[in-house]
């Protein structure tokens, strides 16, 4: 009897377990041909760059971006992310052949709805370009747009409070990226290799060069050779603006609210009461037409009250009501007037040496985070890069995370920083992500940083091995 009762259990649970294995199969199958979202990411198609095919009726088309699959019910918008991708790539083209930093796109909308949103404002004035810098741009899908190109060379960009300059200035900073369809900012775009930089009081500066304009510290300190664990503003900002070159920065962009004044400009009645021979600080003034002449660096600046860079200027922009008037003329003419016209000669500088190497460092598990675009964690250590202002979103400082303990386990002997970081990149171009990335990765989806970036972070980082 219990032998009967027994087989009857065992039949009940075995059929128990077919209903259910049959159920997950049905469940499986019914959510594999569901369209749950406008975009489902696959990994596992490798060779090929596009591909669409008909699912009981509906034509699905594929895309590739990183490395990974996406896919999209809307044929339309897929076609528009595409085609803008395509004339952004022919823009970029462009300001190569003519020697141009940036373009802005007559008809652009630059103003962000907040302080904490990316979408354009409703009802900002469109951007329009001046006649005399206005240039035309024949793209493939486009067709023929208008805009302003900024040459290289030093643009200052002046005007009142509140009229725009320094939201022209982010829209540059913010160029470096392509920008999606409705953004307002699609046709803005700026040399992939610019740097915003700013004085950042207190952060942590590893054997840099700054000599070229910081000298004869009091307390005799080599400023060749040059470290600190709290830098001040105008130490800060010289050693962003050194480590930019070295990053390979073609363009540099600077606001004066966010500039440290001595690091920027020293006046007359100043210098005649403290001389050259007392100041270790040589001002971004004296040298900026000399990096330019040297290094072939562009500047973007935007002055309020420091009338002296108009001396400089190869190009004035004045803001006025949010439109942009060229006024090069008015400033050269000012300028002669007031006898500060050729004061600041364009003289060869001495190019600080990019020798920096990376030691290896002890082997071991770390625990490695991100907070938001704010802070990247390394053990116990937090990076601070809230003032890299050009990192836009949370997945950029995760992959800087994985990125920074994939170098500090890959160094195994002494090693040019540039070297390592080029190394990575190659990588990165030839196998993905993945090779440097987990898959399992934490903390959500990597994207990747630009190689400034990168460089930057490793500069802040307080226990890397930094030697020259």
């Amino acid at each position: 009897m219990k032998q009967k009762k027994t087989l009857q259990i065992l039949l009940l649970v075995f059929a128990g377990l077919i209903v259910l294995y049959t159920g997950v199969n049905l469940y499986q199958k019914q959510q594999s041909s569901k369209e749950d979202s406008d975009q489902t990411m696959i990994s596992d198609l490798k060779s090929l760059t596009s591909i669409s095919y008909n699912n009981n009726g509906t034509t699905l088309s594929f895309i590739k971006q990183s490395g990974k699959w996406y896919y999209t019910k809307n044929k339309k918008y897929l076609e528009q992310a595409i085609f803008l991708a395509d004339d952004q790539k022919v823009l970029r083209e462009e300001l190569k052949k003519r020697n141009l930093t940036a373009f802005v796109a007559d008809g652009a909308v630059l103003p962000r709805e907040s302080g904490v949103s990316d979408r354009p404002m409703r009802g900002a004035v469109p951007f329009a370009s001046p006649e005399s810098m206005r240039i035309e741009v024949e793209l493939p899908h486009k067709g023929k747009v208008t805009g302003m190109g900024i040459p290289e060379g030093i643009t200052v960009i002046v005007g009142g409070g509140y009229h725009g300059k320094s939201t022209l200035l982010k829209a540059l900073e913010q160029g470096v990226y392509n920008h999606i369809c409705g953004d307002g900012r699609e046709y803005v775009v700026a040399d992939n290799s610019g740097m915003k930089i700013r004085a950042e009081d207190g952060r942590n500066v590893l054997h840099t060069d700054i000599s070229m304009f910081i000298n004869h510290l009091p307390a005799g300190q080599d400023t060749t050779d040059f470290s600190s664990e709290n830098a001040s503003g105008s130490t800060s900002q010289a050693a962003n603006l050194i480590e930019a070159a070295e990053a390979g920065a073609g363009l540099l962009l600077l606001d004066e609210d966010t500039s440290a004044t001595n690091f920027m400009i020293r006046d007359k009645v100043m210098a005649r009461l403290v001389s050259d021979e007392k100041e270790p600080i040589t001002t971004l003034l004296r040298h900026i037409r000399g990096i330019y002449r040297t290094l072939g660096i562009s500047f973007v600046i935007v002055v309020g009250s420091s009338g002296d860079y108009l001396s400089v200027a190869d190009f004035v922009l004045q803001m006025d009501h949010y439109k942009v008037k060229d006024v090069t003329k008015e400033a050269k003419s000012i300028c002669e007037e007031c006898g500060i016209a050729g004061q600041y000669p364009e003289n060869e500088i001495t190019v600080p040496a990019f020798s920096r190497k990376l030691k290896p460092v002890k082997p071991g598990r770390r625990k490695i985070k991100s907070m938001g675009t704010d802070t990247v964690l390394i053990d116990r250590e937090a990076i601070d890069v809230r003032y890299l202002e050009q990192l836009s979103e949370n997945g950029q400082t995760t992959a800087l995370a994985h990125m920074m303990s994939w170098i500090l386990d890959n160094v195994k002997a002494e090693e040019d920083i540039q070297h390592i970081i080029e190394r990575m990149y190659t990588i990165i171009e030839k196998r993905g992500m993945e090779a440097i990335i987990p898959a399992s990765c934490s903390g959500g989806h990597p994207v990747l940083p630009r190689k400034q970036e990168l460089y930057a972070c490793l500069s802040r980082y307080r226990s890397a091995k930094i030697v020259r």
